[in-house]
């Protein structure tokens, strides 16, 4: 298994990328106004949008790649861990939330490639 995303929740994503792009010197490799990811070289920092108010609650995500998330998330049950449904955020890409010992959250994500063919 290899972390290869770790999600921070931001409120304010113009700011934010300022912060971690122009402070920090990271690369842009994505940007939008709900989600903005940076080059880190083995792993992806990755910007959520936010309400005002999940701020202090939402806490970071690191997400693990894994070959079949349906699979790891089936072991992980049998082995007691608290799971989410796998959603598809993007074609090819699946991914849920787990929980540690100590409640701490999660994901696992496979991701599949997508051939493109014409109609």
């Amino acid at each position: 298994m290899e972390l290869v995303e770790v999600v921070l929740y931001v409120r304010d994503m113009d700011t934010s990328i300022r912060f971690y792009r122009d402070t920090l010197g990271l690369a842009v490799r994505h940007q939008s106004a709900g989600w903005t990811t940076f080059r880190t070289g083995a792993c992806v920092l990755a910007l959520h949008a936010v309400e005002r108010r999940e701020i202090g609650t939402a806490e970071p995500d690191p997400t693990f790649l894994v070959a079949d998330a349906t699979v790891e998330r089936e072991r992980l049950i049998s082995a007691g861990v608290e799971v989410s449904d796998i959603r598809e955020p993007v074609a090819g890409t699946q991914v849920f939330d787990a929980r540690d010992p100590d409640g701490n959250r999660f994901s696992l994500e496979s991701r599949r490639e997508i051939t493109w063919e014409p109609p």
